[in-house]
């Protein structure tokens, strides 16, 4: 017989999700216990088991969790009746912002993903491909000459993203540049270069 889920079955699981993506990005999936979530959660360590069997399940919530949000947002961006570029700068912007509010997630996603196993680990990498499709795609409407040779597709697009999300492990929304002026030096610093151009807020 199927038990049936509780009302605050969601909520409860989200809890464990964000309580954990704090744990995991302050100590490291490897040296975060189980134990430490639950009481993170106020719980048993039997109780999130109930919603997680391993605590690859739970690593694996957290950053497929965040990904997928990611992708789904920026999905709709790629898809706007504009230009380009302006799509472009929606791009970055969004991936900033999107990283800036979920820096926990965010940093599990660049450090800890080599612990999920592998037929997880594949997922995360189609999901992450998506992305990198995306942008090659705009980057191809912005300057097709030099996306001519497939062999450059790929790596412009992830020197990008190696711009974006390596940021994150010493930017804090907190400081002098907010995420929109952060967002905003990484297009134009992308598509202008350093020298002679002037930055526009």
């Amino acid at each position: 017989m199927t038990r049936e889920r509780s009302e605050d079955y969601d909520s409860k699981k989200q809890l464990i999700i964000d309580r954990a993506a704090e744990l995991f990005a302050k100590k490291g999936f490897e040296l975060t216990t189980m134990v430490e979530v639950a009481n993170a959660c106020n719980a048993s360590k039997s109780h999130l088991y109930h919603y997680f069997p391993a605590k690859e399940d739970l690593l694996f919530a957290v950053v497929s969790e965040h990904t997928r949000s990611l992708t789904d947002i920026l999905s709709d961006v790629v898809s706007l009746p504009v230009p380009a570029e302006d799509r472009f700068a929606r791009f970055v912007k969004t991936f900033v912002e999107k990283a800036s509010e979920s820096r926990n997630e965010h940093l599990v996603l660049v450090n800890d993903l080599k612990y999920l196993p592998d037929a997880k680990r594949k997922q995360m990498r189609k999901m992450e491909g998506d992305l990198v499709d995306m942008m090659i795609g705009l980057l191809k409407e912005i300057n097709p000459a030099m996306m001519k040779a497939p062999k450059v597709q790929g790596p412009y697009a992830l020197l990008l993203f190696g711009m974006i999300i390596w940021t994150f492990t010493w930017y804090r929304k907190t400081g002098e540049i907010s995420p929109r002026e952060l967002a905003n030096r990484i297009s134009q610093l992308f598509l202008f270069g350093f020298k002679d151009h002037a930055f526009e807020a």
